[in-house]
């Protein structure tokens, strides 16, 4: 398992045209991908997951991918948000 720290961009929870590239992003790799902040965890690969993450504070955000090609699952979804 990939645990990374990740914010998004600008600092400001994801709008709806960054979060349809997210889930585009991480849906082309068969690891599951997971954002989790707080006590709040959920799928990247899904719309209505990430735009429920209106987040303030996004200190301790985490990306974990898991699955045979974490890696590069977990590098994509992380360099989309840089």
């Amino acid at each position: 398992m990939i645990r990374m720290p990740i914010t998004f961009p600008d600092g400001q929870p994801l709008n709806r045209a960054m979060a349809a590239e997210v889930v585009q992003t991480a849906s082309r790799f068969e690891s599951r991908v997971m954002i989790s902040h707080e006590q709040k965890l959920v799928n990247a690969k899904s719309m209505l997951g990430l735009l429920s993450l209106s987040v303030d504070d996004q200190k301790g955000m985490m990306l974990l991918a898991e699955g045979p090609d974490e890696a590069a699952a977990a590098d994509a979804v992380a360099a989309l948000l840089k």
